[in-house]
C-alpha cells in the first residue's frame, strides 16, 4: 500500500497534536518534551506496522531511549516498576505467541517491553488492556461489515501504540 499525501498529512497533524497535548498537560517542561518524543516515535511505529507488518528495531530503540531519559523526570515511576513493566506484559505475550503461533509478533512483544520502561508495570498493563480493547472494537466492527473473517490477522502494533498513548496522556 502506497503512502499518499493525505495519510502523511494526517500523520503530521497527529504528531503535532500529540506534542501540543503534552505541552498542555505538563506545560513548557522537559516532561512534556520527553513524552512528546515518546508519542511521536509511537506514531512512526504504528505507521510502519500498518504498512509493512513489521516494527523496526531502530524505532524500538527510540522507545527504550525515551524510557531511560524519562527516569529522572518521572520519579513517581520507580526503577522496580519500570523493570516490571519491561518484563510483565511482554512475558505474557511471549508465552501466548509460543502457545498460539502467529498470535502475536515479535515486534509487539518488544514494543511492550520497551514501553514498560517508560510506563512502569501497572501503566504498561493498562496500556496493553486499552490496546486489546481498541483492537477488539476494530475487529468486531470489521467482522460486522464483512471486511474481515475470523481467520484474518491484523497489525496489532497500532492498537498497542494507541493504548500506550492513552496511558501516557491519561
Amino acid at each position: 500500500m502506497e503512502r499518499d499525501r493525505k495519510s502523511r498529512a494526517v500523520l503530521y497533524i497527529l504528531r503535532a497534536a500529540l506534542l501540543m497535548i503534552c505541552f498542555w498537560k505538563w506545560g513548557i517542561d522537559v516532561r512534556a518534551l520527553v513524552s512528546g518524543v515518546f508519542l511521536t516515535v509511537l506514531t512512526y511505529i504504528a505507521e510502519q506496522d500498518i504498512y509493512t507488518r513489521r516494527i523496526p528495531d531502530r524505532l524500538l530503540l527510540g522507545v527504550i531511549a525515551a524510557g531511560i531519559i524519562s527516569v529522572p523526570f518521572f520519579p513517581e515511576i520507580s526503577l522496580v516498576s519500570r523493570g516490571a513493566g519491561a518484563i510483565g506484559v511482554s512475558l505474557f505475550l511471549l508465552a501466548a505467541a509460543l502457545t498460539v503461533p502467529g498470535g502475536f509478533g515479535g515486534g509487539d512483544i518488544k514494543l511492550m517491553a520497551a514501553s514498560g520502561i517508560f510506563l512502569g508495570g501497572s501503566g504498561n498493563f493498562r496500556a496493553f488492556a486499552a490496546g486489546v480493547f481498541l483492537a477488539g472494537i476494530y475487529c468486531g466492527w470489521m467482522l460486522l461489515c464483512g471486511r474481515l473473517n475470523r481467520k484474518a490477522q491484523i497489525a496489532f502494533g497500532p492498537f498497542l501504540c494507541m493504548g500506550i498513548a492513552v496511558e501516557v496522556l491519561y
